[in-house]
């Protein structure tokens, strides 16, 4: 029986199950551990900022030479549930050199807290940088956010209307936001079996889908997808972008036909990557 685009039950759980399209996940969280060993041996360097009250509430930041600087705020992937900051500090090495701060964040991760917390935490880690922005030398005005797969699906929470005031926070606090790979529409996960660990219903899927919490018109996206992922994956991506290109953003895309979904975070490596480029294409017109 079709439940969602066409697919029955378990071809829509395959679609999903975007850890089974590599071989060897575990060699991605080796490679990008080890890059992110080599960036630690600055003195600026602030490790396990806290952003809030639980042990996961944390930030890492890699503050640029000079200031006050741009920021990019990363957030992790891990279908919500898995993943750590640590993994993506190597960043900080295409950034730092052209004037920009890296910062790479935590949150609590499910199934021992909601999506609706999740939420909450990435939006509480904007707000913390956005009023302590001076304490590293950067820019408050100048917050570009980025993240890939759950966390591509927070960037777009984070681009929502409606939630800035309430973290004290003006509406346009976010200048730009770059997203890879993202679960925009939440709806196809009432069938598979993340809808347990994120005990999801009608109505949280609703409040946390991006594709259902359009960002203001004025906001500047990327949006990027690897070329080796599910047609669902993919599909996800070039939704989003439409829907918030017709809405009236400005909305680049970027396809990388020789990635997966795991080895697109390769492409932030180095300053030349088309996707470095694009993000600081973000940057300039802060």
């Amino acid at each position: 029986m079709t439940i969602y685009q066409g697919y029955d039950l378990a071809a829509l759980d395959i679609q999903y199950d975007i850890e089974a399209t590599v071989d060897d996940l575990d060699s991605y969280r080796i490679e990008y551990g080890a890059l992110s060993e080599k960036v630690l041996d600055s003195d600026e360097i602030q490790l396990d900022v806290v952003y809030g009250s639980a042990p996961l509430q944390q930030l890492d930041i890699f503050p640029a030479a000079k200031g006050p600087s741009p920021m990019v705020v990363y957030i992790h992937g891990g279908y919500w549930k898995v993943g750590d900051k640590a993994g993506y500090r190597f960043p900080a090495q295409a950034f730092n050199p052209v004037g920009v701060t890296w910062i790479t964040m935590n949150y609590r991760l499910a199934p021992d807290v909601t999506l609706d917390d999740i939420v909450d935490d990435v939006r509480s880690a904007i707000a913390w940088i956005h009023h302590h922005a001076a304490d590293f030398d950067s820019d408050p005005d100048r917050i570009i956010v980025a993240g890939s797969s759950a966390g591509g699906h927070l960037t777009g929470m984070i681009a929502a209307e409606g939630w800035q005031n309430d973290y004290g926070l003006p509406e346009n606090v976010i200048k730009g936001i770059a997203a890879a790979s993202g679960l925009y529409d939440l709806t196809p996960f009432l069938h598979t079996s993340q809808k347990e660990y994120l005990n999801l219903d009608d109505a949280s899927v609703e409040r946390n889908s991006p594709a259902q919490n359009l960002p203001r018109h004025d906001l500047p996206m990327l949006i990027t997808w690897a070329g080796q992922e599910t047609s669902e994956f993919m599909r996800q991506s070039q939704d989003y972008a439409t829907l918030c290109s017709k809405a009236g953003n400005a909305v680049a895309t970027l396809l990388h036909p020789e990635h997966n979904h795991f080895s697109l975070a390769r492409e932030y490596a180095t300053t030349e990557s088309d996707l470095v480029q694009g993000v600081l294409k973000l940057i300039e017109g802060a």
